[in-house]
């Protein structure tokens, strides 16, 4: 079940964390989880956004922490807590829609022909939300793949900027698909486009790159 969760914690506490996740899930090429990076807060401590693909990945982890009285979770109020069933997030996608905008919060690295690009190269990034829909999901994607084929960019707003495994592209991507697609597949480009805030985007996202959030309509 796609979950994100919120915590505030000491960065020695963060660090653990992350180094836990690595050892649980060094066997996996996918990884089940994202980190956020752990952003400073005025009373010293660092928010952390944890996501997982997989039920319980690291629920186990973070609730220790909390148990210690090491972390403090936010509340459901937090925008970024939530929690999704594959399920839920292809039957309540929507099927009218072709237009998207996609943010890149963290800076993204997309992996095309064993290179490391700086660009997000849509066909490449909708093969790894399938990828990792596929695997950590009982709901697989068969039908309507094609109809990603269809999906253009119409606009973009990209800086290049640095991260600790080179430049990566932070800023936002507006989405087309092309008219004339049916629903589902049109069903099945939102439901991606939704599940991308759980399993982010491009190289690195278990050290807090591609961190991914749909904007809405009229967002800037």
């Amino acid at each position: 079940m796609p979950r994100s969760a919120v915590i505030y914690t000491s960065p020695d506490a963060f660090a653990g964390l992350k180094e836990e996740a690595r050892r649980k899930f060094a066997h996996l090429p996918l990884k089940p989880y994202t980190f956020s990076y752990g952003q400073r807060t005025d009373a010293g401590s660092v928010r952390v956004r944890v996501t997982e693909v997989l039920d319980g990945a690291l629920a186990q982890e973070w609730v220790r922490l909390v148990e210690r009285g090491e972390a403090t979770p936010a509340s459901s109020a937090d925008r970024d807590v939530r929690r999704r069933t594959f399920e839920e997030l292809m039957a309540d996608a929507d099927r009218a829609r072709r237009e998207a905008c996609l943010q890149l919060v963290s800076p993204t690295i997309v992996e095309v022909n064993a290179q490391a690009l700086p660009f997000p190269v849509f066909p490449v990034i909708f093969e790894q939300y399938i990828a990792a829909w596929n695997t950590f999901s009982d709901a697989l994607i068969g039908p309507w793949k094609d109809g990603l084929d269809h999906v253009r960019v119409t606009d973009f707003r990209i800086s290049c900027v640095a991260s600790p495994f080179g430049p990566g592209s932070q800023g936002w991507v507006k989405l087309e698909m092309e008219k004339g697609r049916t629903e589902g597949e049109i069903g099945l480009f939102n439901a991606l486009l939704d599940f991308a805030f759980y399993c982010g985007t491009g190289l690195h996202t278990e050290e807090g790159l591609g961190q991914t959030r749909r904007m809405e309509r009229g967002a800037k």
